[in-house]
């Protein structure tokens, strides 16, 4: 995996032309090579400009030195990888017009695909998906316009179904249900503009049996046994803090 994403670089890098460091032309424009450096001295990134717009490739550093990431200009499009300080790729993807296209794609320290996402103009949009280390799905989202739309999917590192949900315009809207690890029902219920409403099923173990019925009017809870300690739901969304989206955004 890392060796394919390094020959498409060094496929796609520019020669880097120098024309002296940090230069402007009579009418104001950036030329040639420009850097810039950390406080400790240590380079932060290098790259070329043409008519003050950043043309092959780019390289950013950590403060320590290594390198976090590169672009490639080429016109409207720049292609992007970015790396853990470790030295493995954390992210790769690319923008167009300066704002994020296509497929990006994640990775973890170990190299493991752990997720992707689909942008156009920005925006994510069709399906998102988050990995096991195994290759397997964990979950899975449509997005419409960078809000969550339609059946949203996690599973088991087994591939057997652990929830699913419906989203329209970014909230939870319609039926939601969970499974154990042995595949059966173990909740069930429905969501009315992303808070609870109507009936709520808890099951035993065999899928079928109820053991608890909940009733909601608009996430107020109206059935007999209402005063009684709300159960939580026992799975709790897959964390994507991982990502850190902003960490990806294009650099200016």
């Amino acid at each position: 995996m890392r060796n394919g994403i390094v020959i498409i670089f060094m496929l796609l890098s520019a020669v880097v032309f120098s024309q002296g460091e940090n230069k402007v032309d009579a009418k104001g424009l950036k030329q040639g090579e420009w850097k810039k450096f950390h406080k400790n001295g240590n380079l932060i990134k290098v790259g070329c400009f043409e008519d003050d717009k950043p043309i092959g490739e780019w390289k950013y550093y950590y403060d320590t030195g290594q390198i976090q990431r590169k672009m490639i200009h080429n016109g409207s499009v720049t292609y992007s990888i970015t790396f853990y300080k470790a030295g493995g790729p954390q992210s790769t993807g690319k923008y167009v017009n300066q704002e994020k296209d296509s497929t990006w794609v994640y990775y973890d320290l170990d190299g493991y695909k752990i997720a992707s996402d689909y942008y156009v103009k920005g925006l994510k949009n069709r399906i998102s998906y988050v990995y096991y280390q195994n290759g397997k799905v964990a979950k899975e989202v449509g997005y419409q316009n960078d809000f969550e739309q339609g059946v949203s999917t996690q599973y088991w590192d087994d591939g057997k179904k652990k929830k699913t949900e419906n989203y329209l315009n970014g909230a939870l809207e319609g039926k939601s249900e969970f499974f154990n690890s042995l595949g059966k029902r173990s909740i069930s219920g429905f969501y009315y503009h992303g808070i609870r409403n109507g009936v709520w099923l808890y099951f035993e173990e065999d899928g079928n049996t109820i053991k608890k019925k909940e009733e909601y009017d608009k996430g107020v809870r109206i059935d007999e046994n209402k005063d009684e300690y709300l159960e939580k739901e026992p799975l709790k969304p897959i964390n994507e803090d991982f990502l850190n989206p902003e960490s990806f955004g294009m650099p200016r």
